[in-house]
């Protein structure tokens, strides 16, 4: 056996362990006067979990993806070309239409991020020979042979709803609903909105002379992207103006309801959230706006964006990553108050199409994979805590689509040349399935906070929670997590972000009674521990040692750092 298996055959074997210890029950009795413990088992934490008080339908789409050109995101990570050896579908590599089909990816957005703010989608059309090649955004040339018809071809095996983004940054408004003709126009057709007479729409039949005579009826179009920054330096005022002038008159279609998503704040600056809908408002004639975008990055330094290592990261670096990803619910929570205090654009829901971890350099697939950094079992932890936000928040929150879906920051998924594997957080998401279009339920999480070591200033006392009352960067909760229903199916996810330390937890469902249950946990020896193309299967999920419930009671382990996700059966 070589050095590398014997580590990882350890490796396993102690996960197994593990998990194997997971899983405490405490033996129980229900009566008229409570729970009454027949056993002195100490007890962390407590969940609390009240199927009878709904909060929304979790959206699917808080699941969707994100690529774009940049790096080795498209090419060698998306694409390799029909002539490859790389096993591929009309030049997408196979690999990775069959993992974003094993977690069943809802939206796929494309094709920025900062690339559409220059980006021309007519360039990507016609023969791959005759496209033009060009210095693009992230200071890279662009072929163009992945284009609009290659992206629909990647949604369209995939199974998944596209997402696009268009240019207001240095296109005019034609270009942006001419995309849309051009996409969504059935050939001899007409918008349902005109009163001219049918006739051959020319976008149509150039879509067909292209190799796609049926329409790709896209629904999502973002309205330009990150107008703060890369997409035009615009001032909330200007970018209401440009949002109203590119959405005055859009193309309609039977059939396909566009859902346009304007541009929303880095992070948390409620400040431009505010004043677009304050100016959006005061102009009487109302945008159709869909969604609100929202990007927010977790960087791996708390003093400097896009900083700190992937995979070297101390104990002090590790809580702080995560407190500071535990913003997110103030994030979703800020902003969503921000859309209501303006009546006239109060149905739109956020979406926070481009979130994840971001680090520094040192960690790349190659020279040229801009962006690219390892992913371990704290991006797991990272991943878990954000999608419980989504969820705990299901009626604020439409979509969310993760950065990237492969070879670049946050990815699900790693690729170069004939080497694939998946991350850690690709697992998270197999494991959180069960919650898409369930019914989000009200959890309370009780358990000790985590005071971050790296916070400044004085950390008040009180608050133990994501719910309690400091700022969530001074603060990591103990134990986070949502719960949804499905019929008589309960489905918990729970993150533990404790480096050490298993928290034994008391589960109660209030006014039910369990008969069933089964877990999945995510959880390894080292939380540095990745997957990479010689270890694959480093960090992988396991069937968890769930023990008998009572009633509607149950006492469970959850190991230190860890994810993981149990489904109750109700009575």
């Amino acid at each position: 056996m070589t050095p590398a298996n014997r580590t990882l055959s350890r490796r396993r074997f102690l996960q197994d362990a593990a998990v194997a210890a997971s899983t405490v029950t405490l033996a129980s009795t229900v009566s008229g006067s409570g729970f009454a413990q027949a056993a002195a088992t100490a007890v962390d934490a407590h969940i609390d979990i009240l199927p009878a008080e709904p909060i929304g339908t979790i959206a699917p789409e808080i699941y969707s993806h994100f690529i774009e050109q940049l790096g080795g995101v498209v090419y060698d990570g998306v694409w390799v070309g029909e002539t490859s050896k790389i096993a591929n579908h009309k030049g997408i590599r196979q690999a990775f239409i069959d993992a974003m089909k094993e977690i069943e990816a809802p939206v796929l957005r494309w094709p920025g991020g900062c690339f559409a703010d220059t980006y021309d989608w007519r360039d990507g059309l016609g023969a791959a020979s005759k496209r033009p090649n060009r210095t693009a955004f992230w200071d890279q040339q662009e072929s163009n042979r992945y284009g609009l018809h290659e992206f629909m071809e990647t949604c369209r095996a995939i199974g998944c709803r596209p997402y696009l983004a268009g240019d207001i940054r240095s296109a005019p408004a034609k270009d942006f609903y001419q995309f849309i003709e051009y996409c969504n126009a059935p050939a001899g057709d007409v918008p349902s909105n005109s009163a001219a007479p049918a006739a051959p729409d020319s976008l149509a039949v150039e879509r067909a002379a292209n190799g796609s005579p049926e329409p790709f009826n896209v629904e999502y179009w973002g309205v330009g992207n990150e107008s703060w920054g890369c997409g035009g330096n615009m001032t909330p005022e200007e970018y209401a103006a440009a949002f109203r002038r590119y959405t005055a008159w859009l193309p309609n279609y039977k059939g396909v309801k566009l859902k346009p998503v304007a541009v929303g704040p880095n992070g948390d600056d409620v400040d431009w959230t505010r004043r677009v809908f304050k100016s959006l408002g005061e102009n009487p004639e109302k945008r159709d706006l869909w969604g609100l975008s929202i990007h927010y990055y977790t960087s791996g330094s708390p003093t400097k964006f896009a900083e700190g290592d992937a995979l070297n990261f101390d104990e002090g670096a590790h809580y702080d990553l995560l407190a500071r990803g535990s913003i997110m619910e103030r994030v979703v929570k800020d902003h969503f108050a921000a859309i209501q205090q303006y009546g006239g654009q109060n149905q739109a829901r956020l979406v926070v199409d481009e979130w994840g971890a971001w680090y520094g350099k040192g960690t790349e697939i190659g020279p040229t994979y801009q962006f690219s950094q390892q992913s371990t079992m704290r991006d797991a932890l990272l991943s878990g805590i954000t999608l419980d936000i989504f969820q705990r928040h299901a009626e604020k929150v439409g979509m969310a689509n993760v950065a990237q879906s492969i070879n670049c920051l946050h990815s699900l998924m790693l690729a170069k040349e004939d080497k694939f594997t998946v991350t850690p957080t690709f697992h998270v998401f197999k494991m959180y399935m069960p919650h898409k279009g369930g019914t989000a339920v009200r959890a309370e999480f009780s358990a000790q906070g985590i005071r971050n070591p790296l916070a400044n200033g004085p950390i008040p006392v009180g608050g133990n929670s994501y719910t309690g009352s400091l700022e969530p960067e001074r603060m990591l909760a103990g134990l986070s997590g949502s719960a949804s229903m499905k019929g008589k199916t309960l489905t918990l996810s729970v993150v533990n972000p404790h480096l050490t330390r298993a928290l034994t937890t008391e589960i109660a469902v209030g006014g039910a009674t369990i008969t069933s249950v089964k877990g999945t946990v995510l959880v390894s020896r080292n939380v540095h521990d990745h997957n990479d193309f010689e270890h694959p299967k480093a960090v992988y999920p396991v069937a968890a040692s769930v023990g008998q419930a009572s009633g509607g009671r149950l006492v469970h382990t959850f190991p230190a750092a860890s994810v993981t996700t149990l489904q109750f059966e109700l009575a």
